[in-house]
């Protein structure tokens, strides 16, 4: 009976040690080019149509990132931008240089349209503060 208790207990140690280490089944992938609930969104083409860069927190520089999906897959986010959709709660700012660079604008939560002259293919880098 004694050995039959220790192979319990070690079983029941090994599984829960499996369910405390494995990643949440909903757990959130950035820059997917899966545009989410609580993301701000930066299209290719027009319309928020063609492949979407999809961000939740943050980005200081556009270079070096590459849409993930669709027709611009692998071509660069940087001076790139077309459309945007902000599915987030937050108003995000968007500037024409990387760092906060540049001209600021801004895209409230909820909004979705097609880059003005002055942002259109000229986003660099985007925040959801000041």
């Amino acid at each position: 009976m004694n050995r039959v208790t220790k192979l319990l207990t070690a079983s029941a140690a090994a599984a829960a040690l499996a369910l405390a280490t494995a990643p949440p089944a909903s757990a959130y992938t950035p820059k997917n080019g899966i545009l989410e609930a609580g993301e701000m969104g930066f299209w290719s083409f027009a319309g928020s149509l063609g492949s979407v860069f999809d961000i939740r927190s943050a980005e200081n520089n556009f270079a070096g990132n590459t849409y993930r999906r669709g027709p611009s897959a692998g071509q660069s986010v940087n001076n790139s931008t077309l459309s945007y959709t902000n599915r987030d709660t937050l108003t995000w700012y968007v500037y024409t240089s990387s760092f906060r660079g540049g001209v600021r604008g801004s895209i409230p939560s909820g909004h979705r349209g097609d880059a003005s002259a002055d942002f259109r293919n000229n986003i660099s880098s985007a925040y959801h503060n000041l």
